[in-house]
């Protein structure tokens, strides 16, 4: 039988403002992307800056993947149900994923189509206003960024942490994106396709981490070692129990799971068992990492200590 914890809630009798923050994650990120879409274009335009327009691009992306964000976040805080026994959480790894296949594209298109214009011979010189653009493009990112971080570190969720860190490589890029203004401005015109260069090679390292941790929970990859320790050490507390047979872990969306077979003395009864099995789930409720969701843990005979 599965044990559950409902971390969250106890995180929010303390801080009850973490939920607001949390539910509208999303709705800002959405927001705030498709604004600075439009501004980061139109200073793009008019300061005729291949780096701004580039950093718009990334934008954009960033729009339709907080979207998605909003849509698999609300999947995955639905309950099991008979076709999904362990719940949606995995829905938060396929929107990570979604992100840095995005992000992969864009780059791929920027880098290919700054090369061009670099061989072509560069012509245009950024204006000011291409520098306005920037500047309140690395201001609302960093103010997206440390929302969303908060509100993942908090509440252990992928997708948020994620959108979290795309913001900060958003402040990157528009960093980048500004050396390369800054350096057409001073009369080095080919540092504007360049600055968007960077801004291309930076969206490519953060979709490289970000399709490389979704894998990995994919894959069902295992905790932390250092958990697993946590619940062995646990486990050694109870005399009754002769050995751990077995231990599997997982991350499921924001969550642990735990799958633990205990080897005890046959000459128990199955009641004893059962008794020793609940014992111990609960030891490792109050001693092991809050996010655990489900603790199974399953007796079996022991024959030998070889």
């Amino acid at each position: 039988m599965a044990t559950k914890i409902k971390t969250i809630d106890k995180q929010s009798e303390v801080y009850p403002e973490c939920h607001w923050c949390a539910d509208n994650v999303g709705r800002i990120a959405l927001w705030g992307n498709l604004g600075l879409f439009f501004l980061k274009l139109i200073c793009g335009i008019e300061g005729d800056s291949k780096a701004l327009l580039a950093d718009a691009v990334h934008s954009g992306v960033d729009v339709l993947t907080a979207a998605l964000v909003m849509i698999c976040l609300r999947i995955s805080k639905s309950p099991p149900d008979d076709e999904h026994p362990y719940g949606h959480g995995k829905m938060e790894y396929i929107a990570s994923m979604f992100i840095g296949i995005s992000l992969w594209s864009v780059a791929t298109l920027i880098l290919y189509e700054c090369l061009i214009d670099i061989v072509r011979g560069v012509t245009h010189q950024p204006n000011t206003i291409a520098l306005a653009g920037l500047l309140i493009s690395i201001a609302a990112n960093e103010l997206m960024f440390r929302h969303s971080l908060c509100c993942g570190n908090r509440f252990k969720s992928p997708a948020m942490i994620a959108n979290a860190w795309e913001n900060r490589a958003d402040v990157y890029s528009s960093l980048a994106a500004l050396v390369g203004v800054v350096g057409a401005q001073l009369g080095f015109l080919f540092m504007d396709p360049v600055g968007a260069i960077l801004v291309a090679i930076l969206i490519s390292w953060s979709a490289f981490n970000m399709m490389r941790d979704s894998w990995k929970g994919i894959l069902d990859h295992s905790i932390d070692e250092s958990i697993e320790n946590k619940i062995r050490k646990e486990v050694s507390k109870h005399s009754e129990v002769q050995k751990v047979a077995s231990l599997r872990t997982r991350e499921v969306g924001p969550y642990l799971e735990i799958n633990l077979k205990l080897a005890v003395s046959p000459d128990l009864s199955l009641r004893e068992g059962c008794e020793i099995s609940n014992r111990i789930k609960h030891a490792l409720v109050e001693k092991i990492d809050d996010r655990v969701s489900i603790i199974n843990v399953c007796p079996t005979g022991f024959y030998g200590k070889g």
